[in-house]
């Protein structure tokens, strides 16, 4: 990939998910006892939409078990063929060029590298077995014309199609000599459609398979078992998945390509998710409650992207997921001890919020996004977690007053004709300190109110982390604390039930590099509006994404990748994603907002217990925020979970901490269990 140089923070650099670069596999540990935990399978989406491309390759140690694969129902795996080559390419069946190992569609005759007619000899009257014998006893004389077989799965049965050609009068060609060799069957020349997928050797260039069931069903690949009896799939960027990599033809008329789903045991998805939402190797009490807050968000989420064929996708719009490679031992004893939990209300299960840290305090899910109210998750004050002590739990930032105009015409509030001259907390949410009513005046005295705590916190993001915030022109007072007259409503008693302070001898030993440790792991903290970034190439500066694409030049060329694939690692976030051996590279100090700001105590409103400070903006005609937590702060807390785990709670302490009158069980025990 070309460098790239991007002004606007020292030593940072632009990521992104490369597909089309071959990548080692990481080592895995045994994951094959999930497999048959659990009778729940679980589609989730990998790419899909704008994101897709012409082909995806895979790897795995043994070979494929190529399958027809249903996206409804019960998900039926129905296996067609055997493939042992160890490297395949899924990708659209058209007229294919190819450059490095990147493919494309073309449309010039000169660059097709792989053909998208065929002559095809229909089979489908007979069964696998003779369908074999019967491309065993014909491969000799295809092979004498300079052609070669394809075996093909097309609609109802089997059919052997012969050469990739280019064009149909290509194919003509060579019509009649292939009938002279299936003299008793129906031999034809079939174009490229919009549902057929071939199987490709990224090495060879040979078409493997072939796969067309007009959409009815789509073409599934399963890696053969390894000597464990896992069944992993490598990704190029490094990933292994467990289950079936579903590939669906996609085209909207502007992209066509192959989008790809990944479709495996419930328990086995857990896995997938629970090492990238918490750190693997967490309080094992903290890993346990994840894995049943998971478990219970992915069981009242399917169908979520049904527009796109399964359940669930595999970015921060529903959880991150990305395969079986962070899979520790904890993470095994997490889910394994805690199997088929799920948290409950009134016999059902719940949808399990869940964001970075609160900054002492939750907000309900009618404040966050509206609608009515949800009993189990009301706003509470959390005050064991350290939000102060960890690297996104505290912020603050600056906005000159063109700068947020500009921020808010993003986020739709386009009435704002001028600068901002006042931005002012007309709300705060029930019990909470997130601000849920917003009113922003420009100069001409057009004024917008911004409803909801997270509407707020997207509107206004990426200056603010969460809807727990202050503001000021200039200048703003604020203070670490939680302090009780600071709720919205001080006369309710919002104190939670379910905490008690341990004793002294009851709390775990905390290590000497746990303040540090802890300060790296939040996966989102890495992820930066790329608004203020600029792309340095050899003919202008430009701005690093147009919309929502990015174009990044590679050494195939320019590649248009998705916004949300792509972000800026800087110091603060490179351990997020090269792991803890940055850590010593990092240190607290560089992370400190309050290092970054002028700031003092506000002395006469100061006390033993609550400490008032002031921030000073840099320009005192910028406007400053000053916020707790990271997300929008419905449900749990991941750091303030790993809190209450280091001073020697459980996991089902924990989970009831956050959620109101919840109960835990089986998600077969259920109501709402589909």
């Amino acid at each position: 990939m070309a460098a790239l140089m991007l002004v606007g923070v020292a030593s940072t650099l632009l990521y992104t998910l490369a597909w089309d670069v071959k990548a080692e596999t990481p080592t895995v540990i045994n994951t094959s006892s999930l497999k048959n935990s659990g009778d729940v399978l679980i589609s989730v989406g990998l790419m899909f939409g704008s994101n897709i491309t012409t082909s995806f390759q895979t790897t795995s140690t043994n070979g494929y078990t190529v399958g027809l694969q249903h996206l409804d129902g019960d998900r039926d795996f129905y296996e067609i063929w055997d493939l042992y080559d160890t490297s395949i390419a899924a990708m659209s069946d058209a007229n294919i060029a190819k450059n490095g190992m990147t493919y494309t569609i073309t449309g010039d005759y000169y660059s097709t590298l792989l053909g998208g007619y065929h002559i095809q000899v229909d089979c489908d009257d007979i069964n696998r077995w003779q369908f074999v014998d019967l491309m065993s006893d014909t491969e000799w004389q295809v092979s004498n014309l300079g052609l070669y077989q394809i075996p093909a799965y097309i609609y109802t049965g089997y059919a052997i199609r012969i050469g990739d050609f280019a064009t149909w009068n290509d194919a003509q060609v060579y019509l009649d000599l292939v009938k002279q060799i299936y003299p008793d069957r129906y031999v034809s020349i079939v174009s490229p459609t919009a549902t057929a997928v071939s199987l490709v050797n990224p090495y060879t260039d040979k078409i493997l398979f072939e796969f067309d069931c007009g959409g009815s069903g789509e073409l599934g690949l399963e890696a053969k078992e390894d000597s464990n009896g896992n069944t992993y799939i490598g990704t190029p960027a490094g990933n292994v998945y467990d289950g079936v990599f579903c590939f669906k033809r996609y085209n909207n008329g502007s992209v066509d390509g192959v989008s790809l789903i990944n479709i495996l045991p419930l328990e086995s998805y857990l896995a997938g998710v629970l090492p990238f939402e918490v750190d693997n190797n967490w309080p094992i009490e903290v890993l346990k409650e994840f894995a049943v807050t998971v478990r219970s968000f992915t069981l009242t989420h399917f169908n979520k992207h049904s527009q796109y064929d399964f359940d669930l996708c595999n970015t921060t719009d529903c959880q991150i997921y990305k395969g079986a490679g962070r899979v520790n031992s904890k993470v095994m004893e997490a889910i394994l001890d805690t199997e088929g939990q799920v948290i409950t209300y009134a016999n059902k299960i719940i949808t399990a919020y869940y964001s970075s840290t609160m900054g002492g305090v939750t907000v309900s899910a009618k404040d966050a996004w509206g609608g009515g109210e949800v009993p189990y998750l009301q706003a509470k004050e959390t005050p064991w977690e350290d939000y102060a002590g960890h690297s996104n739990g505290f912020w603050i930032s600056e906005i000159s007053p063109e700068a947020l105009l500009e921020r808010l015409h993003k986020a739709g509030y386009t009435s704002l004709r001028g600068a901002v001259e006042d931005v002012a907390i007309v709300e705060f949410a029930s019990n909470s300190t997130y601000v849920k009513g917003l009113q922003v005046t420009d100069i001409y005295g057009n004024s917008i109110t911004i409803r909801n705590t997270d509407k707020v916190r997207t509107s206004l993001s990426p200056y603010t982390n969460s809807a727990n915030f202050v503001v000021g022109r200039g200048s703003v007072e604020y203070t670490l604390e939680t302090p009780y007259d600071s709720l919205a409503n001080p006369g309710n008693d919002n104190v939670n039930d379910n905490y008690n302070e341990p004793e002294e001898d009851e709390r775990y030993e905390e290590d000497d590099d746990y303040e540090e440790d802890i300060d790296v792991l939040d996966k989102s903290y890495g992820y930066i509006d790329l608004d203020t970034y600029y792309v340095i190439s050899s003919n202008s500066m430009e701005k690093a994404y147009r919309d929502d694409s990015v174009s990044i030049m590679t050494g195939e060329g320019e590649i248009d990748h998705e916004k949300k694939d792509v972000f800026v690692m800087s110091r603060q976030s490179a351990a997020a994603f090269l792991g803890d051996d940055y850590l010593e590279y990092v240190t607290i100090e560089d992370k400190k907002d309050e290092d970054k700001f002028d700031t003092e105590i506000v002395e006469d409103k100061s006390s033993a217990e609550v400490t008032y400070k002031i921030a000073y903006a840099e320009d005192p005609d910028n406007f400053i925020f000053v916020g707790k937590g990271w997300g929008h702060g419905v449900g749990i807390s991941q750091y303030g979970s790993y809190d209450l785990a280091m001073m020697g709670y459980g996991y089902t302490e924990i989970l009831l901490a956050y959620f109101t009158d919840a109960e835990i069980m089986h998600y077969k025990d259920t109501d709402n269990f589909r």
